[in-house]
C-alpha cells in the first residue's frame, strides 16, 4: 500500500512539472496560433470584399489587443452608405489576442501605430491597405510580422520584425 502511494505521488509530480513547463517547452505555439487566427480574419475578409463586391475594413484595437471586421451592411439591413453613421455598420465580436500576446506595431502606409484603434481596408477588386502587423509574445521577446500587399491583397508571413524598405528610384530604370 505504501509503495501504491509512492508512486501516485511520484507521478502526480511528474504531472505537475510537464503541466507547468509546458509554455516553457513550445513558447512559439500561442504566438503561431493568434498569428494563424490573425491571417485567416484578414483571408476573409479579403475573400468577403471580393465575393461580395463591397469594401470590408479590419479593426486593429492596439490598447486592447484584439480586432475584429466591419462589414459594409447596416445593423438593420442593406448596404452601409457615407449618410449612415458609422455605429449602424455591422461588425464581427472581437477576437482578443491570448493571454501575453500583443500588438507591438501596425505600419499601414508607411506609418506606424503602436496604441489607438487602427482601420485597414480590402476592396472589392482584392487590393487592400498597405500594412504589416507586429505581434510580440512578452514573456519570451518573440516576434512574428504578417505583410498584407496593397495591390494584391495577399498575406506574407515574416518571423521576427520584419519592415519591407521602399522602392528605390534605380528599381523603375
Amino acid at each position: 500500500m505504501v509503495e501504491l502511494m509512492g508512486v501516485i505521488v511520484i507521478i502526480m509530480l511528474i504531472g505537475t512539472m510537464v503541466s507547468i513547463s509546458w509554455q516553457a517547452i513550445v513558447p512559439r505555439e500561442q504566438l503561431n496560433s493568434d498569428v494563424r487566427g490573425l491571417a485567416a480574419a484578414l483571408q476573409g475578409a479579403r475573400s468577403n470584399a471580393i465575393a461580395r463586391n463591397a469594401e470590408f475594413r479590419l479593426i486593429y484595437d492596439l490598447d486592447g489587443n484584439r480586432y475584429r471586421t466591419m462589414t459594409p451592411y447596416r445593423v438593420g439591413g442593406g448596404l452601409w452608405t457615407i449618410a449612415d453613421e458609422q455605429a449602424d455598420r455591422q461588425v464581427t465580436n472581437w477576437q482578443q489576442l491570448a493571454e501575453g500576446i500583443e500588438f507591438s506595431l501596425v505600419v499601414v502606409d508607411g506609418e506606424g501605430f503602436d496604441e489607438g484603434t487602427v482601420y485597414v481596408r480590402f476592396d472589392p477588386l482584392g487590393a487592400a491597405s498597405d500594412h504589416t502587423v507586429t505581434l510580440l509574445h512578452e514573456p519570451y521577446g518573440n516576434h512574428y510580422t504578417i505583410e498584407v500587399l496593397a495591390l494584391t491583397g495577399l498575406i506574407r508571413f515574416h518571423e521576427g520584425e520584419f519592415q519591407r524598405d521602399p522602392p528605390r528610384e534605380e528599381e523603375f530604370e
